[in-house]
């Protein structure tokens, strides 16, 4: 694969299919970059803010399951719920139907300092989306959509066959 560096939008004798298929690891990289931007300057490590994201997601749920999406061990979730928590960016919250459990929740009002660092570039998606019609957009919320599950479904299979993780017992070689 080469770099984005072009900005044409399609070059004569390829594929848009394929064309397509090259750009997504690139448009996921930057978005990458763009996330690990957004935790320096609200100077938490990278996977705390993936952590707001995952509440935002899927959210009030507990530890378990946010270990779960995360890649990590109930412990190394506890720590991080420990750290947003000491931030206020989240609280715990015992379940009603199982007071053994906690539930995590965003507290609002921090949220609003993480979402400033996404505002131009909802400014920019914003405008881009100007320019489409309804039939184009209605498509590109079906291809997010189906992408995510995609990737959901891609780190599912990597946890369950690839090299261990946080959330799957390690095996002694």
């Amino acid at each position: 694969m080469r770099g984005g560096g072009d900005r044409g939008w399609a070059r004569r004798g390829d594929d848009l299919r394929e064309q397509l298929v090259a750009e997504m690891p690139w448009y996921v990289s930057s978005a990458v970059r763009f996330q690990i931007a957004v935790a320096n300057q609200l100077q938490l490590p990278l996977s705390d803010v993936h952590a707001i994201g995952a509440l935002l997601e899927f959210g009030p749920i507990g530890v378990g399951r946010l270990a779960e999406l995360m890649g990590m061990t109930t412990g190394a979730a506890t720590r991080l719920v420990d750290r947003l928590e000491r931030g206020g960016y989240v609280f715990r919250v015992r379940d009603r139907q199982d007071r053994r459990r906690v539930v995590l929740h965003v507290v609002p009002e921090r949220l609003a300092e993480v979402a400033r660092y996404y505002e131009s570039m909802g400014e920019r998606w914003r405008e881009q989306l100007a320019g489409y019609t309804e039939p184009q957009l209605r498509f590109l919320v079906e291809f997010l959509r189906e992408g995510r599950a995609h990737a959901q479904e891609e780190t599912a299979a990597l946890r369950v066959s690839g090299r261990p993780h946080g959330s799957r017992a390690r095996s002694r070689e």
